[in-house]
């Protein structure tokens, strides 16, 4: 598999969800290339939750802010997904949580 450079789309999922931010294309073989979320980009659901920051291998790698529909915030690290790392989680109560998450 080969990369090539990374490029901006603004691309609507067959599901409503949408992403706008930077990407690039891999090579799986000579006939084949599929597109993948690299870079910093913005992905909102359909439910309405909203993921702002860095992206790598199509997964939410490195640091971003996840919104809930429910008013609740999360503002940190990311790997494969998952909080992970340092951040802050904001409850829909107002109350937070400060420290470090690991494959939340």
């Amino acid at each position: 598999m080969s990369e090539s450079e990374v490029f901006k789309v603004t691309y609507i999922f067959p599901n409503g969800d949408k992403y706008e931010g930077e990407c690039c294309c891999i090579s799986e073989s000579d006939e084949s290339q599929s597109v993948m979320r690299k870079g910093f980009g913005t992905q909102t659901s359909s439910s309405g939750t909203m993921y702002t920051g860095e992206w790598d291998n199509d997964k939410m790698n490195g640091r971003g802010t996840l919104s809930h529909p429910s008013g609740a915030v999360y503002k940190g690290q990311f790997r494969d997904n998952m909080y992970h790392g340092d951040g802050t989680y904001h409850f829909p109560d107002g109350t937070k949580y400060t420290g470090m998450f690991c494959n939340n």
